[in-house]
């Protein structure tokens, strides 16, 4: 690209990645196929975690969800690029996704790696993790199925913790659902920023009755 061209924002390789259908059930048979193991993560970033648990789980289809369009074609192209052919990354809003989605129980597990960057409390309304995605989570997940939520923010964690523990049909794992290490093999860019600065990461698990 030349110096000074200015690329409008309609045209930046970014704008044009893999959505949703924009109503109607979405049905993930018809996206991800059929007899694999599935698991989800919610806001995947720039997809270092999804692409490390696809490549130790190459049996199953490991489909993602984000927010930022840029982060979703970053993702895409990093999975393509290292020949992961069992990661799915869509744009969007996992609040609203998750409610329209079938068939139900077919997920085996649910990743959300540092959710939430906000500190006001006028923000709280904008938290992911709450009952409502929890019971969302609850009718995908099959039995059995396991909830890792990860943050190195002490506040937000107690939050989860309470937010998944009112919801009826969930189990916390470990001391009270909090976990010291992560059983998953892959890792969020931020964990390991945060292992090698030495700060806490608080680790959330729960199970599906």
């Amino acid at each position: 690209m030349k110096p000074g061209f200015d690329v409008s924002e309609s045209q930046k390789p970014y704008m044009d990645v893999p959505v949703f259908p924009q109503e109607g059930p979405i049905h993930l048979d018809e996206i991800l196929g059929r007899g694999r193991p599935l698991e989800l993560e919610i806001g995947f970033g720039k997809g270092h975690f999804i692409i490390e648990r696809a490549l130790y789980r190459p049996e199953a289809t490991i489909l993602g969800i984000e927010t930022r369009r840029k982060w979703v074609h970053l993702a895409e192209s990093r999975a393509q690029k290292r020949a992961v052919g069992n990661v799915v990354v869509r744009h969007g809003d996992a609040r609203a996704l998750l409610k329209r989605m079938q068939p139900d129980r077919c997920f085996e597990r649910v990743f959300i790696n540092f959710p939430d960057p906000w500190w006001k409390a006028k923000h709280a309304k904008r938290m992911v993790v709450t009952q409502e995605l929890g019971r969302d989570l609850v009718r995908l997940l099959v039995r059995g199925g396991e909830i890792m939520i990860q943050t190195d923010v002490d506040f937000r964690a107690d939050a989860y913790l309470e937010e998944l523990s009112a919801v009826e049909e969930l189990e916390p794992l470990g001391q009270g659902g909090r976990v010291e290490e992560n059983p998953f093999r892959a890792r969020s860019l931020r964990e390991i920023r945060c292992e090698e600065l030495g700060m806490p990461v608080y680790r959330i698990l729960f199970v599906r009755k």
